[in-house]
């Protein structure tokens, strides 16, 4: 009989437990007043310490507030955790914090003391210690049940808007190189380089050590096939010899078409995420949406005297109010000969609209008159970023008064401004010799490469902010 009763106790408080919930359904049958949780949780002005140099060069300290409560906090109700999945800035007290704690049920809350069992009540008034993960408890008023809960602030250890480079081993194959271009593909970064008579294509693993593979196309590549080196989809292309091949490895190329002979299709631009681009016979730039089998000339909305003969780069955008749509933009280089009273390079834009019924756009030239565009620099290079676009350049062309490799210009508005940025810079001690012979890539962990034909240096770099990992910010049943 004992037995009987004990199972029964066990099952009922069984079924008091499942019945009691943290959302209160409205039906007072099912509420039980001995459950409780936190259920939110905020923190109030902390400061900030930062570091600056004097006007003598000494290295100062200054202390700035922060608005605690302008970072979330997220409650991980089935694991028991809490944390700000945008940590605080760099340089901000941990140690001594004001927080605000709400519980169900009017529950107590409690602190556990870091070195021992012993607990404190919370109180919104006085500090605590968040420099290490801490226990909050909640008791429910009766005093019979709690809820234990890891509560972490986050605090960034390194400044988000600081570019941190790593040299990688120089590689001499490269000072043979009359011209590159790099890509990123599947976890690979892949150089393609012109040794005067063919295209010849190397391989390094993003995560490596920054030791490269000659890979053996089943193709001969052309002199001018890097040109066109293009990836859409993980898949490579790139016109060789009039023909559009593809491929999935660098090594095994395949035929997609005729696009030279049937199309006038000149050289690979890039691509977006529908369709690739391209320049035709006459300069003007044409698409395909059926990954190179035919080709459209797209419609140009400016002078078209202004497009590039060579290109720098292609990016795309995702449209901030549709993301249907997007943004493509271009930038590259008039001929040596042309223009030569010009100081600034030729940046392009178009909207592409994919809804159906969507009408097709031009291209519009993005030089307006301002003080901020994008110098014309020898073997200008151009790439998307993050959410900015990046150009690094060698010497300077027509009447540009810029230094060969001397800085990253960065455009925050779709290539319409160019500016340098302190969070942008190339590596301390960078340099190509006396060449101009240089490719860059981002991979898919958002390092940016640099390889240099000058001495065959190479460069991983990231801002590191781009590298930090995203915490979990949402949780289903």
């Amino acid at each position: 009989m004992k037995r009987i009763i004990q199972c029964l106790a066990i099952l009922f408080s069984g079924t008091f437990l499942l019945a009691s919930c943290l959302s209160d359904n409205g039906d007072d049958e099912f509420v039980y007043y001995d459950d409780t949780a936190i259920t939110s949780f905020s923190l109030g002005t902390l400061n900030q310490y930062l570091h600056t140099l004097s006007s003598e060069g000494e290295d100062s300290v200054y202390k700035v507030e922060v608005t605690g409560s302008n970072y979330k906090f997220y409650i991980d109700q089935l694991k028991r955790e809490i944390y700000n999945p945008d940590s605080l800035p760099v340089g901000t007290d941990a140690a001594h914090v004001i927080c605000n704690v709400s519980s169900k049920n009017s529950g107590i809350v409690v602190i556990k003391n870091v070195d021992s069992d012993t607990l404190a009540y919370y109180s919104s008034t006085d500090s605590v210690d968040f420099s290490q993960p801490r226990e909050f408890r909640v008791y429910s008023v009766g005093g019979v049940n709690y809820r234990a809960y890891t509560v972490r602030v986050n605090v960034h250890k390194e400044d988000p808007d600081s570019f941190r480079w790593n040299s990688l081993p120089a590689d001499a194959r490269f000072t043979a190189m009359s011209g590159m271009k790099a890509v990123a593909l599947n976890g690979k970064v892949m150089l393609f380089g012109c040794n005067g008579n063919a295209t010849e294509v190397f391989l390094a693993e993003t995560s490596g050590n920054g030791s490269w593979t000659a890979l053996t196309p089943n193709v001969s590549l052309s002199a001018d096939a890097y040109k066109s080196v293009t990836v859409k989809d993980n898949m490579l292309y790139t016109l060789n010899n009039g023909e559009l091949i593809s491929s999935a490895d660098g090594q095994t190329w395949n035929t997609v078409s005729q696009p030279t002979a049937q199309f006038g299709v000149s050289q690979l631009i890039g691509a977006g995420s529908r369709k690739i681009y391209a320049a035709g016979a006459d300069g003007k730039p044409m698409s395909s949406a059926d990954n190179g089998a035919t080709w459209t000339a797209d419609n140009v909305g400016g002078d078209a005297e202004n497009l590039p003969a060579s290109y720098a780069g292609l990016a795309s955008f995702a449209l901030t109010t549709d993301k249907n749509s997007e943004r493509i933009i271009f930038a590259g280089n008039p001929a040596d000969d042309a223009f030569t009273s010009d100081s600034t390079a030729m940046v392009w834009s178009k909207i592409e609209e994919y809804a159906p019924g969507s009408i097709e756009h031009s291209w519009m030239e993005c030089n307006e008159a301002n003080h901020y565009q994008l110098p014309r620099l020898t073997n200008l290079k151009m790439a998307r970023y993050g959410d900015v676009l990046i150009a690094i350049g060698g010497k300077a062309l027509g009447t540009s008064t810029d230094k060969a490799f001397e800085k990253i210009y960065v455009s925050s508005d779709n290539g319409l401004t160019w500016l340098t940025d302190d969070s942008y810079v190339l590596p301390e001690g960078f340099t190509n010799g006396s060449s101009n012979v240089f490719a860059i890539a981002v991979d898919g962990d958002n390092c940016l490469w640099i390889i240099c034909g000058g001495n065959g240096q190479v460069w991983r770099g990231r801002l590191n902010k781009l590298g930090w990992a995203e915490n979990q910010t949402s949780f289903t049943k």
